[in-house]
């Protein structure tokens, strides 16, 4: 019974053995191994013998920066999430070099890591294109770096009312989902804790500066050590300069042509005010498809706002002149004021000559050269009311977009 009993020992010895093994991975180097303790316990974080948290250090390289998605309030980021901590189960775990690069998915799993998630986060993938990006190196003196690439479709509330001349603050937030702070605790890396490539392009923005703060996230659940980094984005106005007020520049000029259109043109005048009209209010739609219906009211819209009643302006002041043009004077008292000559033009001789016939000899006439002289002073007004819209609009907004960020902000 003895010797059976032994032999079972042994047997069950040798298979504790075979199960270390097996939980061994190779890595970088010919017969290189990591020996796990059969006491390593995957659900014990680092230092739950020592009853303190364990520290982890957080590092992101964005590999690109998407354009700002103003409809959806969201925006896209590709980063590599580099995340350091110090395990002393693992110390001298790694047999013959001085540390192991572990890419088998199983042995992975047998590793405790940090449980990270984006608090903003709407949407994330992790690339596997071709193989899973996934990077787990463990030193010999049981330091730990855990590098994934991941791809972020993170929330950024915008405040909009300077759009399209606005700043922008976006953020992203990690912290640990189940882990209070008492068992992680979350900081950024001493050095380069926001790696950014030397030619960061960002579509229609200009990254200003970014800002790294701690933060600790009070739920009912308890407290939750995280991480927060804001980056200052400003918009560039060349994409809204040639696609919106070019346009509309032009389209309020043409509609100023009826001004010198003869009041009786009826098809011209009319097809002018409405062309101009549906195009203006076609190209208004096509900036408010792009925006979030607030409620608040926008740079763009009071650019658009303006427009639009230049043009409805332009086109009621024809149904004024062609209401003048046909209307008869009747009696020769009738004449509503004396017309200066500098509005006259042409029509002065004409006027002078109605002003001083009897009125039993004059024939039937009408407010032509009334309605003529309201288009030769709309002439001057409408583009010289644009005009000094335009020197308030621009100065205005610019100097709103170049002034510094609130301290709130920062």
């Amino acid at each position: 019974m003895m010797n059976c009993a032994r032999s079972t020992v042994m047997l069950l010895k040798a298979l504790v053995s075979l199960l270390l093994l097996t939980a061994s991975g190779l890595a970088q180097g010919t017969g290189q191994r990591l020996i796990l303790d059969g006491q390593y316990d995957v659900n014990e974080w680092p230092h739950a013998d020592e009853e303190r948290p364990t520290n982890v250090s957080v590092q992101m390289f964005i590999n690109s920066f998407g354009s700002l998605n103003a409809a959806n309030m969201d925006y896209t980021v590709d980063v590599f999430l580099r995340q350091r901590w110090n395990d002393p189960r693992l110390v001298n775990a790694v047999v013959q070099k001085d540390k192991i690069t572990i890419t088998n998915s199983e042995l992975q799993s047998k590793i405790w890591k940090p449980d990270t998630f984006f608090n903003n986060v709407k949407d994330a993938e992790l690339h596997t294109v071709t193989m899973p990006n996934i990077l787990l190196r463990i030193q010999n003196n049981g330091d730990v770096l855990y590098s994934i690439r991941l791809t972020l479709t993170l929330s950024c509330h915008m405040d909009l009312e300077l759009f399209p001349f606005d700043d922008q603050k976006c953020y992203i937030a990690l912290a640990s989902y189940a882990n209070t702070e008492d068992v992680i605790d979350y900081g950024w890396a001493s050095v380069s804790p926001i790696d950014l490539p030397d030619q960061l392009e960002i579509a229609q923005f200009d990254l200003l500066n970014f800002t790294c703060k701690d933060t600790t996230q009070v739920f009912t659940t308890g407290n939750f050590s995280g991480l927060l980094v804001y980056f200052n984005l400003r918009r560039q106005n060349g994409y809204h300069v040639l696609q919106t007020y070019v346009p509309t520049i032009l389209i309020v000029s043409i509609s100023w042509v009826s001004f010198w259109l003869d009041p009786n043109a009826v098809p011209g005048r009319v097809s002018l005010g409405v062309t101009t009209l549906l195009t203006l209010t076609t190209l208004a739609s096509g900036i408010r498809a792009s925006l979030p219906p607030v409620s608040y009211v926008k740079a763009i819209d009071v650019w658009i706002g303006t427009c639009m009643i230049m043009v409805f302006g332009a086109l009621l002041e024809f149904t004024l002149v062609n209401w003048l043009a046909n209307k008869k004077i009747i009696n020769h008292s009738q004449t509503m004021f004396k017309i200066p000559r500098l509005l006259a033009g042409s029509d002065y001789a004409e006027t002078k000559a109605q002003e001083e016939e009897p009125p039993a000899a004059a024939s039937p006439q009408t407010y032509i050269t009334y309605a003529r002289a309201l288009d030769r002073l709309c002439r001057v007004l409408f583009p010289g009311g644009f005009l000094i819209f335009n020197l308030v609009y621009w100065p205005y907004y610019l100097v709103h977009q170049y002034m510094a960020l609130p301290q709130s902000l920062v």
